[in-house]
């Protein structure tokens, strides 16, 4: 039996933080494929300050060129803006045939909203969900409740004992989402498989890239040097 994840976003642009949350999950759970999926913008919401699709497909093709393991996603498998995740992982289920097992590689903070996909019922009992460790943000409700977090406002945990270190502390809130979620669609009568990766936080994100190049902040040690190139050469984010 196969091992299979797939791992969706805008990538606008890819950057370490990204290939690092693969190859955690690809090392973990010893996955054989990576299968990687840029969202579709609609074209009412792209922006001159924006990559294109296309460009975007590009700079992952090259940030994930040196691993045979890391696949680009053909672009059939979100042939729209209206595709809905549940879609894209039937496509590749029949794209890939076989008796594989599929994974899908998440950050706590977008499982938040699993509950509210489209066939979210159908889609989580399809594969096992990998939980990168991401900072909860805007979620105002959750963050007061202290629910999500689990913490003092001194960085404890609820038995008392300190955290080592913010790494630790996102950890903690990984699980404590997971638990939420797995409540949550336990209440629609669907059981979800999830397991959080070993591995802290990385706080590097597409936004924060963007402000660099607008600001001629230089990207080395945030994006692979192959997407630096690619960036500067088509003067993208500017």
């Amino acid at each position: 039996m196969g091992k299979i994840a797939i791992l969706g976003g805008t990538f606008d642009p890819v950057h370490w933080g990204h290939v690092l949350v693969a190859e955690r999950a690809a090392s973990q759970f010893n996955l054989d494929r990576v299968i990687w999926v840029p969202d579709r913008s609609p074209p009412h919401k792209w922006r001159r300050d924006l990559a294109s699709f296309e460009q975007r497909r590009e700079m992952l093709a090259l940030a994930i060129g040196d691993r045979p393991d890391f696949l680009l996603s053909p672009q059939s498998a979100n042939p729209s803006d209206s595709s809905f995740a549940i879609d894209t992982l039937l496509y590749l289920q029949k794209l890939y045939p076989g008796d594989d097992r599929w994974y899908w590689i998440i950050g706590s903070d977008a499982l938040l909203t699993l509950p509210k996909w489209h066939r979210c019922r159908e889609i989580v009992g399809l594969c096992d969900w990998l939980v990168a460790p991401r900072p909860i943000q805007g979620d105002r409700e959750t963050a007061e409740s202290g629910e999500i977090g689990e913490l003092s406002e001194w960085g404890d945990c609820p038995g008392g004992k300190p955290l080592a270190s913010a790494g630790d502390r996102m950890q903690v809130q990984a699980n404590a989402v997971g638990r939420r979620v797995a409540e949550q669609m336990a209440l629609l009568d669907v059981e979800i498989r999830w397991e959080v990766l070993s591995m802290p936080a990385i706080e590097i994100s597409s936004s924060h890239i963007r402000r660099c190049c607008a600001e001629r902040i230089n990207l080395r040690y945030l994006v692979p040097e192959v997407v630096r190139t690619y960036i500067a050469a088509h003067q993208l984010y500017q």
